[in-house]
């Protein structure tokens, strides 16, 4: 059978091995981003939230504005042991980190980059998120040629949660230097930005046929092209499958079906199943593949 692997998916690659996918590059602005060489040059501008009882907010940057091109910032999440917050979909419970920007006029953000999610709780409630440390980032565009630095601030407003939850709120701001030729004073944050690149969910490879059937009380999942030992399906839309029940993985000779239990909360039929499947824990693709009956 035929190997998983990144298809070809060309990927956008520069110094200290940061690399882009180009399908993540494919919204709008995004496709700036192959031009950005600043995305390599770790500056020390970053500013903390104030202490937060378990979670530590900061808003990072990797660098210097070039004057022609977008750049990457992040919202650096530290949690304590234990602690978690939420995916786009928290699940069962919870809800998502919400960013509201303060940009200069012409400057835009795009829509959160979500890095792949991890399945937490147990028992009957189960939900998608993050433990750990983690970086939701945004990509900026400046809609003219920039001339002098930025000024950036972000009001982050999230939950942090254990056996309790904890609302919690950063206010965050951050001072981006214009260069023509960017500096690499420092280089803490590339790793940083490196892992959380690697950890946002791809287009899936060419190669791969995937098909959707509702079955009763289950969808049916098929895919055709690879092989996987673990397979886990992250719902965009909530209320279409049961969080909290197991996610069988079949195989037969060149195909992989992944069944999925139909929300009691469905109430009306869906046509297209949305989300990210994640793959042996460390791959992690989108797919919106439309409902078929069985």
């Amino acid at each position: 059978m035929a190997t998983i692997n990144g298809g070809n998916d060309e990927r956008s690659c520069r110094d200290h091995d940061i690399c882009v996918p180009r399908s993540r590059l494919q919204r709008g602005f995004l496709l700036c981003l192959a031009l950005s060489v600043f995305l390599l040059l770790a500056t020390d501008l970053h500013t903390q939230s104030p202490p937060e009882m378990h979670a530590r907010v900061q808003l990072v940057s990797l660098g210097s504005i070039h004057p022609a091109g977008p750049f990457f910032v992040g919202v650096l999440f530290q949690l304590d042991e234990g602690w978690h917050i939420y995916w786009q979909n928290p699940g069962d419970s919870g809800e998502p980190p919400r960013i509201q920007w303060r940009l200069p006029s012409d400057w835009r953000a795009s829509e959160i980059l979500w890095p792949r999610p991890t399945l937490l709780g147990k028992g009957s409630v189960r939900d998608y998120g993050y433990e750990g440390q983690v970086v939701l980032l945004t990509a900026i565009q400046p809609q003219r040629p920039v001339t002098s630095s930025g000024e950036i601030a972000a009001t982050v407003k999230y939950v942090v949660c254990r056996e309790i939850c904890i609302p919690g709120k950063a206010e965050l701001t951050l001072s981006v230097p214009v260069s023509k030729v960017p500096k690499s004073e420092r280089s803490e944050w590339i790793a940083v930005f490196r892992n959380s690149l690697s950890q946002l969910p791809e287009q899936l490879p060419p190669e791969w046929k995937v098909s959707a059937t509702s079955k009763g009380a289950n969808f049916v999942l098929t895919f055709r092209g690879g092989t996987a030992k673990e397979m886990r399906f992250f719902p965009l839309q909530p209320g279409v499958i049961e969080n909290a029940a197991p996610q069988p993985l079949d195989s037969d000779e060149d195909r992989l079906r992944l069944t999925l239990k139909k929300s009691e909360q469905l109430t009306k039929p869906v046509s297209t199943l949305r989300g990210v499947i994640v793959l042996d824990q460390d791959r992690a693709y989108e797919i919106a593949v439309p409902i078929g009956a069985s």
